[in-house]
């Protein structure tokens, strides 16, 4: 099954989508925004934001 949205996630910051590229990559950073956030792949055209990344997160 292939779609328009296939490896885009929803920033949980500001809620805007956006494709973590190159595909497999750990860390994204929501163009929008400007949160970074932790990405696994649990299938290959599936992302998931796992959290934050803590270092960068603001205070």
């Amino acid at each position: 099954m292939t779609g328009p949205r296939d490896g885009e996630v929803r920033c949980l910051n500001c809620f805007a989508r956006f494709r973590p590229l190159p595909v497999g990559t750990e860390r994204a950073t929501c163009p929008n925004c400007g949160m970074e956030w932790r990405i696994s792949w649990p299938y290959p055209r599936t992302a998931k934001i796992r959290g934050p990344v803590w270092e960068k997160f603001p205070k």
